[in-house]
């Protein structure tokens, strides 16, 4: 009985790497995540993620914004770390945000995630996303990309 136990726990860790074989596969999700704090002019988000694929975990930004000529404020993450069961995900992204009165919206947002650990290693993630902050702070992201490795 503990073998068999012992191999569900494995067969259901290793459900992200079975699943996803070698070639690409289209996956889409939403993420909702925070500003924690800031240091030196980064923000730190940070916040959850449910994705088709990869299943439920965490999601962290380092993020630098910028203001642009059109007033608009072009926010790079210079590292995102998705978390899950089996291991991580990490890269970079951008997306520009508009605040307009009380309304922030977040568009053209690009992710490439080249880094993964665990049964994410030598997977790569890239994708698209937009979105918007509500009056509590919180951002929510729905996202589409494409899973390869």
């Amino acid at each position: 009985m503990r073998k068999l136990i012992g191999l569900a726990a494995v067969a259901a860790i290793a459900l992200p790497t079975t699943a996803l074989g070698a070639a690409s596969r289209s996956t889409s999700g939403t993420v909702w995540a925070h500003i924690t704090h800031t240091s030196a002019g980064f923000l730190y988000v940070s916040g959850d993620i449910s994705d088709k694929v990869l299943g439920k975990g965490a999601i962290v930004y380092l993020t630098k914004p910028s203001g642009q000529s059109d007033g608009s404020i072009l926010v790079k993450a210079t590292k995102i770390t998705i978390y899950t069961a089996g291991g991580s995900l990490t890269g970079s992204g951008q997306a520009t945000q508009t605040i307009t009165g009380s309304t922030s919206t977040v568009s053209n947002g690009s992710f490439s995630l080249t880094k993964g650990t665990g049964t994410l290693k030598g997977r790569t993630m890239k994708g698209t996303f937009k979105g918007t902050q509500d009056d509590q702070g919180v951002y929510t992201f729905k996202y589409t990309g494409k899973i390869k490795g």
